[in-house]
């Protein structure tokens, strides 16, 4: 007989029962020494993971071993693999089984020497284990159920608990309860069941749980999704107190509007400081208002691409077209200053946030089109993994001839088409270690070209950033995230001024802006015992710039340097299985320094510097959730937030039109004191949600393009604080599911946002009353939503915006206009799909700005929204969706 066949095997079924014993309690004994990581040296081998010992147990414990039962399932909570079972079994119970095999005489007198040390060995492991047992925190015990929104219990749901490797999962029972035995400290437990969307959620040490799974349907994006702006750690949507609108890459794919700015239009309450899009519109007027708080070119809204700020650091706005659209996973949408104590200056109306896609696998998603205007694009993501390493390359080209902004009846000579086109290419490389935890690094490369509607003027971007990371979670430590990023841009614009009769103009302003910029942060989060979860952080970012003019009668450079630096915490307590309350408060410090303003005349420079300044605030936050029964749920948060001026507010002049608008040294920094309140509403089984929330929203010092000089030429407007501004309103929002393949959605904003109090001077009356610049009090969206890929996709969509205020005067007024986009595509398989879209496919012209033209009749030059813009294209995915 081979010798290896007369070892016994753990399944032969010929153990002894006290060899049986003393390997299990010997492996057991190994085991709780790895987990403490205090390991004898010699023994390393025998640690590789080992397998159920539970099921040994019964079988193989001998009576009287004092090892109770208690202590065993302690030391052998986790699973191991039965093969070390068998090493160790090998190796150290029966290892006298080899000295039959013919060994050499030298060899029998080791094996003889080892079969005396190895109840030695034996004897030491249960020492061990048994010491460690008793510094081994038992298993927590977590009971719950698992429901539908109308209370229903579901039986045979899975839920499953994961922490790094280690995993414990439950069905539950016919009356949808379910029991885990967990031992591990943090991690997340999901809950999911045929036709339903799954949830996934954060474990804080809940001894009672909740899950409440809605039904799923064909075209559904996961309302379950988790959540990650709102308390910048993974939340259930459902468990957000916070105002939050999500849209997913399927979202995008099929909405008919190619700029990212005119997709986020579908969320109410989302404005541009101007109507007109991105696609055309200059730099400057693409700063972000939600909540009817209003913009002044600078954003107040922060918007983010994976934690990295994309708002210019000179000049607040937002370059919509450096986010390579295919390399989109999801869009997260927060109303609201309630997130300003997290994210601080700049997030005084909201955070909106893209989350880019980490590849699994290779992959690639691709979309391009030709449209009116002479308008191809062309947008491109791959990506691949490596084992633990990945990669992915993106790029999106676009180009537009445009159109006239200028009504046909009033052009001249000098108009001509406002086009644009754009070069995008981004770079990312990563490593993960184990589940949680990553690096990456990532860079790109932006460069754009716009005439902006007449022969001179015109503006160009050249933009280079990068950004690096690190995500690192233990189970004793809690979750680490660090980044550090920078950018290096060079803007430049010229300025013109139109004559009456539109044809001639003459260049007033050749204005070239270099700046840089460099920031970082870092944040901890841990669950805390058994009802809270803490989040604590720092963030820090300088910024460089200046605004280099030329203008007829000399040179002038004005421009400094803005530090900010913050400290954030929050704390999430879950108070009872239904009430969520979320606790935050940051510390803002805001500097501006280096400040001066240089100019030359006649080739003699004059040096005017300004005083440093600085500034703190405090913006505390507490938000409640409470989940009453029958899909019912309350929502109430109290906030304060803070915004700075930016170096472009500070230090640059612009023009538009027939209006010159100075920066003013002298703004000092915006603080909003906001309250809501809503209700949320679950019925029909989840196929209709609804949601209400009211808001009021008091800012100090708000900055406001103030006119100082009407009847001048040009017009003279200067950026100012005024003393107080209100924006009181409701935001409804509604989704009915009617079919697996039909969706209705709609949503609607009433913001009553006016100036509430203001110092009147001799050249400018009382602003009291008068509704803040660009912030229409109404708008409302409607959506319908055919998604059945063998025969078509469809997309309808309609917008209104209601009449609003091109000046702070009240004088200018943009009336109500509604538009209507269409999309619809059909799969041809493997993941190609062609398609057809339309905006504002029945052609309503619309004004999107006001220009005073004193000499003229009439007296103001309008400037247009865009006419029906078509397109058709290819989209193709792998692997496909």
């Amino acid at each position: 007989m081979p010798c290896s066949d007369r070892v016994p095997s753990l399944h032969s079924g010929r153990l002894q029962k006290k060899s049986i014993a003393r390997l299990i309690l010997g492996g057991a004994a190994l085991q709780s020494v790895r987990e403490n990581w205090v390991v004898p040296p010699g023994l390393e081998s025998f640690l590789p993971l080992l397998p159920a010992l539970k099921r040994w147990a019964k079988l193989a414990r001998p009576s009287g071993a004092g090892f109770s039962s208690t202590s065993f399932h302690r030391v052998a909570q986790k699973q191991v693999l039965t093969h070390t079972l068998q090493r160790c079994y090998n190796g150290l119970v029966f290892s006298a089984g080899f000295s039959r095999c013919g060994q050499t005489a030298a060899q029998k007198i080791f094996l003889g020497q080892l079969a005396k040390l190895r109840g030695l060995v034996a004897a030491a492991c249960l020492v061990l284990a048994a010491l460690s047992a008793r510094g081994q925190a038992a298993p927590s015990s977590v009971k719950g159920v698992v429901e539908d929104p109308t209370g229903a219990v579901i039986a045979g749901a899975r839920v499953e608990f994961t922490s790094g490797n280690y995993h414990v999962a439950a069905q539950t029972n016919s009356v949808g309860q379910f029991q885990l035995e967990i031992a591990a400290t943090s991690g997340t437990i999901s809950a999911r069941a045929a036709g339903f969307l799954p949830l996934q959620r954060p474990w804080n040490h809940e001894s009672q749980l909740q899950f409440v799974l809605h039904p799923q349907f064909e075209s559904d994006y996961a309302s379950q999704h988790v959540l990650v702006t709102a308390t910048r750690i993974n939340t259930a949507l459902e468990d957000s107190p916070a105002d939050s609108v999500t849209i997913s890459d399927d979202d995008l794919a099929s909405t008919p509007a190619l700029a990212l700015d005119d997709v986020l239009r579908q969320v109410p309450g989302f404005t541009l400081f101007r109507r007109s899009s991105s696609r055309t519109a200059n730099p400057g007027t693409q700063g972000v208002s939600m909540r009817g708080v209003g913009a002044s070119g600078a954003s107040r809204a922060l918007v983010l691409v994976d934690d990295i700020p994309l708002n210019d650091p000179f000049g607040g706005w937002v370059y919509w077209d450096r986010v390579v659209r295919e390399s989109i996973s999801d869009v997260e949408v927060v109303r609201g200053g309630a997130d300003a104590s997290l994210y601080g200056s700049t997030a005084m109306g909201g955070v909106i946030q893209f989350r880019t896609r980490e590849p699994e696998q290779t992959a690639i998603s691709a979309e391009s089109s030709w449209g009116s205007e002479n308008t191809p694009e062309l947008s491109l993501w791959v990506g691949t993994r490596l084992g633990p390493w990945y990669g992915s390359a993106s790029t999106d080209l676009f180009r537009t001839n445009g159109y006239i902004p200028v009504p046909e009846s009033q052009r001249g000579a000098v108009d001509s088409p406002a086009d644009s086109r754009h070069e995008l290419t981004t770079v990312e490389l990563g490593r993960r270690f184990g589940d949680f935890s990553r690096f990456f690094a990532r860079g790109s490369y932006f460069n754009e070209d716009r005439h902006n509607g007449t022969v001179i003027q015109l503006n160009t971007t050249q933009l280079g950033d990068f950004a690096t990371g690190l995500n690192y979670e233990t189970k004793n430590v809690g979750a680490i995230s660090v980044r550090l990023f920078g950018l290096f841009e060079s803007y430049y614009q010229t300025f013109s001024a139109v004559a009456s009769d539109r044809n001639s103009e003459t260049l007033t302003d050749e204005q070239s802006v270099p700046s840089q910029a460099l920031g970082g942060s870092a944040q901890w989060s841990r669950p805390v015992g058994r009802i809270q979860t803490l989040v604590a952080g720092f963030e820090m970012r300088e910024v460089h710039g200046s605004s280099n003019d030329i203008v007829p009668v000399g040179t002038n450079l004005s421009g400094g340097r803005e530090r900010t630096t913050r400290l954030f915490g929050e704390d999430l307590l879950q108070l009872t299985p239904r009430l969520i309350a979320n606790l935050s408060l940051g510390y803002d410090h805001w500097s501006d320094f280096s400040a001066r303003l240089i100019q030359i005349r006649s080739n003699v420079p004059t040096l005017t510097p300004y005083a440093d300044r600085s500034s703190d605030a405090l913006n505390p936050r507490a938000s409640l959730l409470d989940r009453l029964r029958h899909g019912t749920s309350l929502t109430a948060s109290g906030y304060r937030a803070f915004r700075a001026p930016t170096l472009n507010e500070l230090y640059r002049n612009f023009r538009q039109g027939n209006t010159l608008t100075s920066g003013n040294p002298d703004l000092h920094a915006e603080r909003l004191t906001g309250v809501e309140a809503g209700v949320r509403q679950s019925l029909f089984s989840d196929r209709l949600s609804l949601r209400t929330t009211f808001f009021w929203n008091d800012i100090t010092g708000a900055i406001v393009n103030v006119t100082r000089n009407q009847t001048s030429t040009p017009i003279l407007a200067e950026k100012e604080n005024v003393d107080r501004t209100l924006s009181t309103g409701v935001n409804l929002d509604g989704e009915f599911r009617i079919s697996s393949t039909l969706q209705l959605a709609g949503g609607y904003q009433f913001a009553h946002a006016v100036v509430s109090s203001y110092t009147p001077n001799s050249l400018n009356p009382s602003l009291v009353g008068n509704w803040i610049p660009e912030v229409p009090h109404q708008q409302f969206t409607l959506q319908a939503r055919y998604v059945n890929p063998k025969i078509v996709t469809a997309n309808v969509q309609g917008t209104f915006v209601g009449q609003q205020f091109d000046n702070d005067q009240n004088t200018l007024l943009l009336k109500r206009f509604f538009t209507v986009d269409l999309y619809l595509g059909r799969s041809l398989g493997h993941g190609v799909e062609v398609f057809a879209a339309a905006e504002n496919m029945f052609n309503q012209r619309y004004y999107t700005a006001l220009t005073p033209a004193p000499n003229a009749n009439p007296p103001t030059v309008p400037s247009l929204g865009p006419p029906i813009l078509a397109r058709i294209g290819l989209s193709y995915q792998f692997p496909k969706r």
